[in-house]
């Protein structure tokens, strides 16, 4: 007759050592597994890193908006030197002109890089490149700490003039922490980016 007893307490003894021992195998296997160290490593690193590249991605826009504005600007400005001004900005209020002036450079922004509302319009002119070139160091719009247009003005250049037509822009920056306390010149989380176009005006009739 089968004996229950007698049977399975030899079994019981010989599986206790086999289990006891099939942990400590998995201790030791967890204890020198080094498959998570990567991941772990990682998350040391992942907070400065994306800090990092996501000041690199708001110093490369700042840069690129910058251009964007220039070359709009030096588009724009060829009415001004063929003359083609006189009729396009006719108005007798310089704001208006102004105004005009603003929408041709921002149509000629790509991306909306170059917000319109924050972009002001200054076309001067002058007897000689020295004196404009005096006339816009002692004019500055950064000067002081901030951007002051309130000196901007259209005025309506003639024929074999010397004229400097510059653009202000009240840029936002995306970070308003440490990563864009280097990129700000004008208060926190924004940056003055001036444009300007030296030119003499054809001899036109």
């Amino acid at each position: 007759m089968f004996d229950r007893n007698t049977q399975t307490a030899p079994l019981a003894g010989k599986v206790r050592p086999a289990a006891r021992r099939r942990r400590w195998t998995l201790l030791r296997r967890f204890r020198r597994s080094q498959d998570g160290a990567t991941a772990v490593e990682f998350g040391f690193i992942a907070a400065p890193f994306l800090m990092l590249l996501w000041a690199i991605i708001e110093t490369a826009l700042m840069f690129w908006t910058t251009q964007v504005l220039e070359e709009a600007l030096t588009q724009a400005s060829r009415v001004v030197l063929t003359g083609e001004s006189r009729a396009l900005y006719a108005s007798n209020n310089a704001s208006v002109n102004a105004a005009a002036f603003r929408d041709a450079v921002c149509a000629r922004a790509p991306l909306g890089l170059v917000d319109c509302t924050k972009l002001a319009i200054d076309v001067r002119t002058y007897a000689s490149f020295g004196a404009a070139s005096s006339g816009t160091s002692s004019s500055n719009p950064l000067a002081g700490g901030g951007l002051n247009t309130n000196t901007f003005s259209y005025s309506p250049p003639g024929s074999n003039q010397i004229v400097v037509i510059r653009a202000a822009l009240d840029y936002s920056l995306f970070l308003t922490s440490w990563a864009s306390t280097s990129l700000a010149n004008i208060g926190p989380g924004r940056r003055g980016i001036v444009a300007s176009v030296a030119l003499r005006t054809e001899p036109f009739v």
